[in-house]
């Protein structure tokens, strides 16, 4: 009997034969995980940075490796510790500067924690949710856009991750006896000692939302020394930058780290909701955060009904997956300052009470209740998958839509989401809902999320923040001139696209106090409002936004 004639059947061999071998499971993560991170990745003619946070972090790392100062190149003491500058500049010394440089950390940091998410979910969960999990946090939208900016979210998470697994190693060490518990506990403390390097102030929230676990599950940890001096020697790069910074700038480098978690607690521009990053998870890890609060339900409600509820808080299932990333949640909830971008670290977690609620769900099939809410979310599914693929089509091929050219350029990827929905509660509908069938259909849901982002980074340039800035540095007339040329910077011009052009110009002049100061035969970046002020005669090469290149004309 061939494939085709065993349809679903086949489908459901090889999925069951995917789930049992364990080996092949790191395999499958990379393979998931790759394509996705690394489509369009390279073609630097179509990327372009953020000016915040992106450019705040791209252009600090130039100047270190500009003026070869690994401590203080800067003219005032600075607010943030340097372990993600230092980073970036190691990749810009060594790759060159441009934007696969100072992404490419990201990414890496992304497929180790693919990786650690699921070494953590093997010790907490079965195989199957910790694969689920895992394949479930590499779709999840905000997770995979951090995975490919230059920012430290994903290297600190990274961090984080790696302290735990050696935590639950060190377990499991202590309990058969085995002599390197020693050595993982002094990893482990370093781990969480250079979270300070690269998130200052920060670092603290994931330490404190540990303590659940330590002191319910894990109280054996913190009567092990070695996990206090790992910590000690984590620290020592930030007490060695502190104390060079110190010679230069005595207590003002200090004090300039303490004032800015201060000052932004103060401010209100950013002052939202206690309910933000619930509703963001939401959002940005669509499909998959709803699982993630069913999961949250379950270990709740058994939480509720055990008898031994001191017993149960002591299970990492309980103390780590669960009460860490509420934690994690509640304490950035009551933060004054609120940034998606913050709950990043609790995105594994999430994604292993995904996992562990898609398994749940995959064992209560044959329940009447759990096959009619099945049945009714497929339906809905169905409906707004074919509205999806509909509509895509429709903006594909014609222009009936409204504003069909702003969508044309998504509508593969509402193309590739649409038909996974579609697929997904086929395959339910056609099924008899038996648990091998539910993973299959939890495969397809995931799948359907893989393509339609996959086809997202492919074709839809997000990547390319801001496309006018890298068309016009790319113009063939402008190239010559930034290759050899220094460019000024007027007084006035706009702090984030100054951040951008201070990463991408090569030959970097001075920054004007006044127009006064321009000189003939110069070039300058500078903003639409300050040209009228200009009384030099000169050519405007070029704009990006309000922001002009001109060239000063001899007198």
């Amino acid at each position: 009997m061939t494939r085709s004639q065993l349809g679903l059947g086949w489908l459901n061999q090889s999925v069951q034969t995917v789930m049992q071998a364990k080996q092949w499971h790191p395999i499958i993560l990379l393979l998931w995980m790759i394509p996705l991170l690394l489509v369009g990745f390279f073609d630097l003619e179509n990327q372009s940075l953020m000016a915040h946070d992106e450019g705040l972090y791209a252009r600090r790392a130039r100047v270190i490796v500009d003026t070869g100062d690994w401590i203080h190149p800067w003219a005032t003491p600075h607010h943030k510790t340097p372990g993600p500058y230092w980073i970036l500049a190691i990749f810009i010394k060594f790759l060159g500067r441009h934007e696969v440089a100072v992404r490419l950390p990201s990414v890496l940091a992304s497929i180790g924690c693919i990786l650690l998410t699921y070494a953590i979910g093997r010790r907490l969960l079965s195989p199957t949710a910790a694969l689920l999990g895992s394949l479930s946090l590499g779709v999840a939208p905000l997770w995979l856009q951090y995975s490919r900016l230059a920012t430290p979210d994903v290297i600190f998470t990274g961090l984080v991750l790696f302290a735990i697994w050696l935590l639950l190693l060190a377990t499991a060490a202590t309990q058969h006896n085995y002599p390197n518990s020693n050595w993982l506990y002094l990893g482990a403390g370093i781990s969480l000692g250079l979270t300070v390097l690269i998130r200052s102030a920060l670092a603290a929230v994931p330490i404190a939302c540990l303590l659940p676990y330590l002191i319910f599950s894990g109280r054996h940890h913190l009567k092990q020394w070695r996990l206090y001096l790992g910590g000690l020697l984590g620290l020592l790069p930030i007490v060695l930058w502190l104390w060079l910074g110190w010679q230069r700038y005595d207590m003002a480098v200090i004090n300039s780290l303490l004032n800015f978690p201060v000052r932004q607690s103060l401010t209100t521009d950013r002052a939202k909701s206690p309910f933000f990053y619930v509703i963001n998870l939401l959002g940005n890890d669509f499909l998959w955060a709803f699982f993630a609060l069913g999961a949250v339900v379950l270990l709740l409600a058994k939480l509720w009904r055990s008898k031994q509820t001191f017993h149960q808080l002591a299970q990492p299932q309980i103390s780590l997956l669960l009460l860490y990333p509420l934690s994690y949640i509640s304490l950035l909830s009551f933060a004054s300052t609120k940034l998606p971008h913050y709950a990043i670290p609790t995105y594994p977690f999430l994604a292993l009470l995904t996992g562990y609620a898609m398994e749940q769900l995959a064992n209560a099939a044959a329940k009447v209740a759990i096959k009619r809410l099945l049945h009714a979310i497929n339906s809905l599914l169905a409906f707004l998958g074919g509205l999806l693929t509909v509509a895509a089509c429709l903006a594909l091929t014609t222009d009936s839509l409204p504003s069909t050219d702003d969508i044309r350029l998504y509508a593969p990827t509402a193309l590739g989401l649409g038909i996974g929905w579609l697929g997904a509660s086929g395959l339910w509908f056609k099924s008899h809902q038996r648990q091998y069938e539910l993973i299959n259909w939890l495969g397809l849901l995931l799948l359907g999320h893989w393509v339609s982002l996959s086809l997202a980074w492919g074709t839809a340039d997000l990547g390319n923040i801001n496309p006018e800035m890298k068309a016009l540095l790319l113009r063939a007339d402008i190239q010559p001139i930034l290759q050899t040329e220094a460019i000024d910077f007027s007084p006035g011009l706009s702090s984030k696209r100054s951040t951008l052009l201070r990463f991408y110009t090569p030959n970097l002049g001075q920054k004007l106090e006044s127009l006064e100061q321009v000189g003939t035969n110069e070039y300058l970046w500078i903003e639409n409002s300050e040209l009228p002020q200009l009384t030099q005669t000169y050519d405007d090469l070029g704009q990006i936004r309000q922001t002009h290149l001109v060239h000063i004309q001899s007198q």
